[in-house]
């Protein structure tokens, strides 16, 4: 396995392994002046800490421009271009230092002291191979992160697909039951008819509209639902009844598409047409603590456990954890003496679309 992930060389990158290079100098400095120098000033630090920098540098600059230009693939190639960097490097930075002046490890003037190779050869492996340890961890980081992104993405690609097949199922039956009701009554009731045809005309267009945005307004999808329970009530007669109380503050909060829609129609198909009197739905909503609570309640059979886990509401859930994580939930609850509710909270702020992930 490599030991050093390649990067683009910009000049950003060469000043941040000046930076650090600078860094690691001011400690090797503090060392070298504490376990080797009899009197410890700011001037014999300074002089200890230009000893350190040239070296630091002749070994760090040398390094990135190698792996740069040679890209090694084996990590064989990889170590031999470090030892080879940080033995001139050692070399060539402790010969700079000489000919400065900066003699702390030798007694002789103009020659390079073996200690001061050995000391800058052993620091400098240990910075390098720590800096290679720091790029390799980096490179880590970002393919983690880029893996978590592309299986959002996927993620979120998957749900887009789950609601378009969940749209497929739920408007050809739809459809197909309210066309044959409309022929029906076009032979008996022309009036009734012709108004639950243009009920469904308006459905139609205003659910294409809807389902091809990320998010819609409150006012819209309640308006499509409205819309969707005029057709219902002209086929159920008097044995559906609904009541909408949606307050005005909540009425330009987005939310997520096909969240009410599979809801209504669970609790028309599992609730109100089992039931031989059929009832009444109510759906309301409001704004508390940055949380927008939404209800569809009905007073049907409360077959809760179909309701639950159903196709519909499976994807609702799926859709909500993965726009809102925890922040948001779908619940239900069993309603005296009989019926079920189902309880959608969805963080929000006012007037604008919610936070997503």
């Amino acid at each position: 396995m490599p030991v050093y992930e390649y990067r683009k060389l910009t000049l950003g990158h060469i000043l941040r392994d000046i930076l650090h290079t600078s860094l690691c100098s001011l400690v090797i400095a503090l060392v070298l002046i504490l376990t080797t120098s009899a009197e410890v000033t700011l001037k014999t630090y300074g002089e200890y800490f230009l000893i350190a920098q040239l070296i630091g540098l002749s070994i760090a600059i040398p390094c990135s421009l190698a792996f740069h230009f040679f890209k090694p693939a084996k990590t064989s190639s990889q170590v031999l271009i470090v030892i080879l960097c940080v033995l001139g490097g050692a070399l060539l930075g402790s010969f700079l230092a000489t000919r400065m002046g900066f003699h702390k490890f030798s007694n002789i003037p103009g020659r390079i002291p073996i200690e001061m190779l050995i000391v800058a050869s052993i620091i400098g492996f240990v910075i390098s191979f720590g800096f290679i340890l720091y790029e390799k961890y980096t490179g880590f980081k970002l393919a983690a992160n880029e893996e978590n992104l592309r299986r959002t993405v996927l993620e979120k690609e998957k749900l887009n697909a789950d609601l378009k097949l969940l749209q497929a199922q739920v408007e050809p039956h739809f459809l197909f039951n309210t066309l044959s009701n409309i022929l029906s009554l076009l032979e008996h009731d022309p009036e009734t008819g012709k108004r639950m045809l243009e009920n469904l005309t308006q459905y139609l267009r205003t659910s294409l509209i809807q389902s091809r945005k990320p998010a819609n307004r409150l006012a819209d999808e309640i308006g499509m639902i409205r819309t969707y329970l005029d057709i219902y009530k002209i086929r159920m007669g008097k044995r559906l009844s609904y009541e909408l109380d949606i307050p005005e503050n909540v009425l330009n909060l987005e939310i997520p598409p096909m969240i009410l829609q599979p809801l209504v129609e669970n609790a028309i198909k599992h609730g109100l047409e089992p039931k031989i009197e059929g009832g009444g739905i109510r759906i309301s909503a409001c704004r508390k603590e940055g949380l927008l609570t939404l209800e569809v309640s009905d007073t049907g059979m409360g077959i809760k456990e179909k309701s639950a886990t159903g196709v519909g509401t499976g994807n609702i859930r799926k859709r909500l954890a993965s726009l809102f994580g925890d922040q948001a939930s779908l619940n239900f609850e069993d309603l005296a003496p009989s019926g079920l509710k189902a309880i959608v909270e969805i963080p929000c702020e006012a007037d604008h679309s919610p936070h997503r992930r």
